[in-house]
């Protein structure tokens, strides 16, 4: 089961990378926000996980707040933002 959370754990937060390096969080907002919620959630509920690795735990969660807060700005700034006239 600890297999199970490091290898859907890292999984998740690759995918997050690869979005955030290469495409600039210019696509997938609404999915973005639900996978940095999912890699919050299961990096806090493996417990043993949680003991063995703390400053791995506690850089994952904050990489996945700070995907989740950032890609909440882009989606509102895109969602209610007028198209510009060309």
């Amino acid at each position: 089961m600890e297999k199970f959370y490091i290898i859907w754990i890292m999984f998740v937060a690759a995918v997050l990378l690869y979005r955030m390096i290469f495409q600039k969080f210019q696509r997938h907002q609404r999915e973005n926000i639900g996978l940095s919620a999912i890699l919050i959630v299961f990096t806090g509920s493996s417990y043993a996980f949680a003991q063995m690795n703390l400053f791995f735990v506690i850089v994952v969660i904050a990489l996945g707040a700070y995907c989740a807060v950032w890609n909440t700005i882009l989606f509102t700034r895109n969602g209610y933002e007028r198209a510009r006239l060309k």
